[in-house]
Order: C-alpha cells, then sequence, then structure tokens
C-alpha cells in the first residue's frame, strides 16, 4: 500500500482530535463496583475540514488523494496550535520495545524538553503510529531520554526506528466505514470534509 500526502497548500482550517478506545468498563447488574479494561489497540483519529477551493485545479487535486487514498492511507500533520516544538533532534528509538507505555529514545538534543500532552509519531516499518508524552522529560547529555507515552506501544518496535516530533503525523486510512463526499456550490468551489483513522 502506497502512503498518500496531501499537497502543502491543503492546510486545514478545521481539526477535531479523537480518540478510539477498545477498552472498556464491565458495570455489575447488582451494583458491585465498576472495573475499567484495557485493551491494546487504542488509537487516534482526526476530523477534517478545508477551505473551499476552486473546482479548476486545486479540488481536482484532493479529490484524488482523498479518493486514492480509501484503498491506501494518508498522511497528514497533526496540529498542535500555539506549540513551539521547538528543535528536538532526530528522535529514534535506542532498543527494541514489544509493550508498555516507555520508550528509550535517542539522538535527541540535549537539554531539550518533552512536554506532557506532546504528541509524537513512531515510524514502525512502513507504517505510523501516534502517541502522546505522558509525562514531561528532558534530554540528557548523550541525546537520550526515556519517555513515558500513552497508549501501549501496538506493535513491537526495533533499534533506530524514527520518531517524529517536528511534527507528528497521523497516518490512516479516510473516512472508514463511512462514504466519502464533498460539496461543490454554484460559484465553482468545492468543500472537503474527511476523517483520517489509524488502522491499527
Amino acid at each position: 500500500m502506497a502512503v498518500i500526502a496531501l499537497p502543502e497548500w491543503a492546510v486545514p482550517n478545521s481539526a477535531v482530535p479523537f480518540l478510539r478506545d477498545f477498552g472498556g468498563v464491565l458495570t455489575p447488574f447488582l451494583g458491585g463496583p465498576e472495573q475499567r479494561i484495557n485493551r491494546l489497540g487504542t488509537r487516534f483519529g482526526i476530523r477534517i475540514t478545508l477551505p473551499p477551493m476552486q473546482t479548476r485545479d486545486q479540488a481536482l487535486i484532493i479529490q484524488s488523494r482523498l479518493l486514492r487514498a480509501r484503498e491506501d492511507r494518508l498522511r497528514i500533520e497533526w496540529p498542535q496550535p500555539d506549540f513551539d516544538v521547538g528543535a528536538p533532534g532526530t528522535p529514534r528509538i535506542s532498543a527494541g520495545v514489544t509493550a508498555g507505555m516507555s520508550v528509550p529514545l535517542k539522538g535527541m538534543t540535549a537539554g531539550y524538553t518533552v512536554k506532557e500532552g506532546q504528541m509524537l509519531s513512531i515510524v514502525r516499518g512502513a507504517r505510523r503510529y501516534m502517541h502522546m508524552f505522558a509525562a514531561d522529560g528532558t534530554v540528557g547529555a548523550g541525546g537520550t531520554l526515556a519517555a513515558t507515552i500513552w497508549p501501549m506501544i501496538r506493535a513491537s518496535l526495533l533499534n533506530n526506528d524514527l520518531v517524529e516530533l517536528a511534527p507528528p503525523k497521523i497516518e490512516g486510512l479516510v473516512s472508514p466505514g463511512d462514504e466519502l463526499s464533498w460539496q461543490i456550490s454554484v460559484d465553482r468551489l468545492a468543500s472537503f470534509s474527511f476523517t483520517v483513522a489509524e488502522s491499527a
């Protein structure tokens, strides 16, 4: 499968991030204490609206890429308004990790601080996985950091897997399970709204 990206000029004017939670709460029917069950697979999605554009040129390109991404995957930047990522260096996984919510990072700028709530994407093989830093952390003199992330790791990570902070990117299916449509107005402007949801 090819990963499709929108052109740089296709900047959303609205973004609504959401969480796909595969855990659940067990509620006893006789009134006992509820129990939260966490399951592997919790992941992110985002609903995007693009500003109206001329159907003659730009809209045709967007139309083409969104339709093709229904069968492949779409990659877009994850918005973090007014958050300055700074210069994190070139983060990579520094050792194999198979499970949990902690990753060892290397190749970062010494003294750089990751912030709780800051997003990151990890590239494993040919797929990206979105995560969030669950705690502040400062990179050591050797450019390393043991980072706490959320949600749980969904794929075994290997040494040298790329970690994207500037900027993080989400990659997934376009409007999975829903029809993909767009509006063309009488003044020949097209408006696109769609969802990108991680599929793994």
